[in-house]
C-alpha cells in the first residue's frame, strides 16, 4: 500500500467542539492463530473464519482484506507478521459511517483525541486511518480523509491534491463515493502500535540529518 503524501487543507477550518459525543467504535478481535505461513482469525462482525498469508502484510503498515462472508473490510496490523507487541494488537473491522457524518465521527474518536494530546496527530495519515466505499470498496486516500473534516467551508484549496485525490475530495464533500455514488463509508480508526510510532520517528530523524 503506497504511503500518501501529506496534504494541507484549505477553506474555512472547523475546530473540534469542546463537548465530546459518544460514538460507536470499530469492532475488533485479538484472537489470532498461526497456521503455517498464515494468520487465522474470526471476523469481528460475523465470526466467519478468515485466513491471510503473512507475506501479504507489510511489516509496519499491515494489510487489509475482505471478510469472505460479510465482505466487511478488515485491517490486520503488520505486527502479526513480525510478532511485535502481539498481546496488544487487534484486527479491526470497518464501521459503516455516512459520508456526511464522517467529520463528527473523526472529531469525537478517542484515538484522534489521544494522538492530539500527544502532538502526533499527523501520524494518522501514515497509519491508523482507512476508509472504503461500502458498496464498491474503493479505498480513499488517508490524506483526503484526514483533511475532509477541516474543509467545511465553500472555498477549498485543491492545489496540493493529486488529480485522483481531488476527485475524491470533491465527491466526498457532496456526501458520496465518486465511483458508485454510494453514501456510506467503511471507516477504520485504529490505535497506533508503538513500533509504528518508533518507525515514524526514525524516518523523521533521517530526514532531519539529510538537511
Amino acid at each position: 500500500m503506497e504511503k500518501p503524501k501529506e496534504q494541507i487543507s484549505g477553506g474555512n477550518a472547523q475546530t473540534p467542539k469542546a463537548k465530546k459525543l459518544k460514538i460507536p467504535l470499530n469492532k475488533t478481535t485479538s484472537e489470532v492463530k498461526y497456521i503455517l505461513n498464515s494468520v487465522v482469525f474470526s471476523c469481528p462482525i460475523c465470526d466467519e473464519i478468515n485466513t491471510l498469508d503473512l507475506n501479504e502484510l507489510d511489516p509496519i503498515l499491515g494489510g487489509e482484506t475482505l471478510c469472505v462472508q460479510c465482505q466487511d473490510v478488515l485491517h490486520v496490523p503488520g505486527g502479526y507478521r513480525t510478532r511485535s507487541e502481539l498481546p496488544k494488537l487487534k484486527i479491526y473491522a470497518g464501521l459503516p459511517v455516512a459520508v456526511r457524518k464522517f467529520p463528527v465521527f473523526y472529531w469525537n474518536h478517542p484515538v484522534i483525541h489521544e494522538l492530539d494530546e500527544r502532538g502526533i496527530t499527523r501520524i494518522i495519515i501514515q497509519y491508523g486511518l482507512w476508509g472504503f466505499c461500502q458498496r464498491c470498496h474503493h479505498q480513499f486516500s488517508p490524506a483526503v480523509l484526514m483533511n475532509l473534516p477541516h474543509t467545511t467551508g465553500e472555498i477549498v484549496d485543491y492545489r496540493s491534491l493529486s488529480s485522483d485525490e481531488m476527485v475524491e475530495m470533491k465527491s466526498l464533500r457532496t456526501g458520496c463515493c465518486p465511483y458508485c455514488s454510494h453514501r456510506i463509508l467503511l471507516v477504520i480508526i485504529s490505535e497506533v502500535p508503538h513500533y509504528v510510532i518508533s518507525a515514524s520517528e526514525n524516518l523523521s530523524h533521517r530526514w532531519d540529518d539529510r538537511r
